[in-house]
């Protein structure tokens, strides 16, 4: 190869390459979490989802439990099984 042509090529390259990183950068900006003033729960009974924010338009939170009166963070699964 002519050295003008590599010049060439690794030019595009640069550019092609700065170019999908300025895409990827926009795309993962587009989404962030906002976390809302309150928690909001949606129960259904005993057992509910807090809403603590949203991340893009999907709400984000944890998975509760209404103990005597009080809602606690569940956990899903046992502990310590599989480590």
């Amino acid at each position: 190869m002519v050295i003008r042509t590599r010049v060439i090529v690794v030019v595009l390259w640069i550019v092609s390459l700065l170019g999908v990183g300025a895409i990827t950068h926009a795309q993962s900006q587009a989404k962030e979490f906002r976390r809302l003033s309150e928690p909001r729960v949606m129960t259904g009974g005993d057992v509910g989802f807090r809403v603590e924010g949203t991340y893009g338009e999907m709400p984000t939170g944890t998975l509760v439990i209404r103990v005597n009166g009080q809602w606690v963070e569940a956990m899903v699964g046992t502990p310590g099984i599989g480590k």
